[in-house]
């Protein structure tokens, strides 16, 4: 749990933060990072012997900046819909995170009034919804905090069907320069349209994180997209990114190009 990091988005209600702290310390987590104020004094009051998670709590002015550090983001949000896709269910975001435990990993909570904002789940390319009553969805955010972590410290890594030679996820700093290249790739090639209905950028986002892709599979990734630009421009595209050739093996047949 080391590297899970719980990020409440202006948790605005007395006395949620301190049950979070006091979840949070049941299952063993102990970063709490929390989008605007410090919690009220009266939050320590239901803390109940947490209080240690209260006192190290770190503060950030945007949702931007509390996960600037992080590899994956995964936002729990109980809108649904075309516009707000569902990826994960609680059990299913223990298993992806117990799959990548030495990634540094953010679950988002948004505001008790009206959650996050468009602009605030962009930012999180993955999303988990808890199922709850359609006519009533909407748990308490401490609560919804209490599944997220039960879930997650109780998964059974039997369960998880994944051979253990299965290549490690590469953070977020690999995986971005892949993510700009791709989306280069494209502008210089013409794949754009005038009026795209398409966010790309947070599709290529959302499709690189529920991947968890590996060296190799980034390799491939710049490779398959260099030959569109060559196919397109007649010319290869430089990449800034990781130098693929020092810092893996690649088969005897292949080259970077």
């Amino acid at each position: 749990m080391d590297n899970l990091f719980i990020i409440l988005v202006e948790p605005i209600y007395g006395g949620n933060v301190g049950s979070i702290a006091r979840i949070m310390n049941n299952f063993e987590c102990g970063n709490l990072r929390i989008v605007g104020s410090v919690p009220e004094k009266n939050d320590y009051y239901l803390a109940v012997h947490s209080e240690e998670i209260l006192d190290n709590v770190k503060t950030f002015n945007t949702l931007t900046d509390a996960i600037a550090d992080l590899d994956r983001i995964v936002a729990f949000s109980r809108r649904v819909g075309k516009n707000k896709p569902v990826d994960m269910s609680p059990r299913a975001t223990a298993g992806y995170i117990s799959s990548i435990k030495h990634l540094k990993t953010g679950l988002v909570f948004g505001r008790e009034t009206y959650g996050l904002t468009d602009e605030e789940a962009d930012l999180c390319p993955l999303r988990c919804h808890i199922n709850a009553n359609p006519k009533f969805p909407s748990l308490n955010l401490a609560q919804a905090v209490t599944v997220a972590l039960w879930e997650l410290y109780s998964y059974d890594r039997e369960s998880f069907q994944q051979r253990k030679d299965l290549p490690e996820a590469m953070p977020l700093k690999e995986i971005e320069p892949i993510r700009q290249y791709m989306l280069d790739v494209m502008h210089t090639t013409g794949f754009f349209q005038d009026h795209e209905t398409t966010n790309w950028e947070v599709f290529l986002s959302k499709m690189l994180h529920q991947l968890n892709p590996s060296k190799t599979m980034l390799y491939r990734f710049r490779q398959m997209f260099n030959r569109f630009h060559v196919l397109v421009t007649g010319k290869g595209k430089g990449y800034t990114g990781m130098d693929f050739q020092a810092s893996m093996e690649l088969p005897d047949n292949e080259d970077s190009t």
